[in-house]
Parts: structure tokens; C-alpha cells; sequence
């Protein structure tokens, strides 16, 4: 059986500076609301030691514990930006221009069989 991927070894570091930063912000977030770590992992549903990890921009950690995260602290809007297709500007260009030149009408199938 193959060894799982070391994610946190061999992640681009983008990868590893976005998670980095997350945590960050979650850090702050937790912190501004005035919460323990213990507090909001409770809140979360998710143990302490996976909160810490989140905290710690770990890229082992499950995105339901980073999710469950921004729901308790009431940053629930923050989940429904998280890839929105309205903020990809990359995918919309590549999108319009594989779009067709026109488009044709199909003719209806008039002799009633299905």
C-alpha cells in the first residue's frame, strides 16, 4: 500500500502561505470575539487539537473543521465566497471564448414518435 502524500512537505508555496494565512485570520477572528481556542472548537464541534492545526495553516486538516470554524464565529458569508464563480475572472475569459459563434435552432421532430 502506497504512503499518503505529505502534503505539507511537498505543497507548492502559495499552498503553504495561503493556509499559513488563513490561520492567521482565524487567529485573529477567535481572538477578536474574545473566545479560547477550547471555546471555539467546542462551538465548532471539532476537537482542540484540530482546531490548533487549523489555527496553524496545517494542510493535513479537513476543510469541514476550517468551515466549521468561520460558522461558529457567524463569518458563514466568508464560506459562500470561498470559489464563487462570479470572482473567477480566469475561468470566465477561457469560458467566453470557447463559447460558440452562433447557435442554430434544432429542427422539431414532427412525425410524433418519441
Amino acid at each position: 500500500m502506497p504512503r499518503p502524500l505529505q502534503l505539507n512537505q511537498t505543497a507548492p508555496f502559495a499552498v503553504k502561505d495561503g493556509a499559513q494565512r488563513i490561520g492567521e485570520r482565524l487567529t485573529l477572528a477567535r481572538k477578536r470575539r474574545r473566545l479560547t481556542l477550547r471555546e471555539l472548537a467546542s462551538k465548532a464541534g471539532i476537537s482542540y487539537d484540530t482546531a490548533r492545526a487549523v489555527e496553524a495553516g496545517n494542510l493535513q486538516t479537513g476543510l469541514g473543521a476550517y468551515l466549521a470554524m468561520l460558522w461558529a464565529m457567524g463569518l458563514e458569508s466568508e464560506i459562500q465566497a470561498f470559489a464563487d464563480p462570479e470572482r473567477d475572472e480566469e475561468g470566465k475569459q477561457l469560458e467566453i471564448t470557447r463559447l460558440p459563434q452562433r447557435v442554430r435552432h434544432r429542427k422539431e421532430n414532427l412525425d410524433g414518435e418519441f
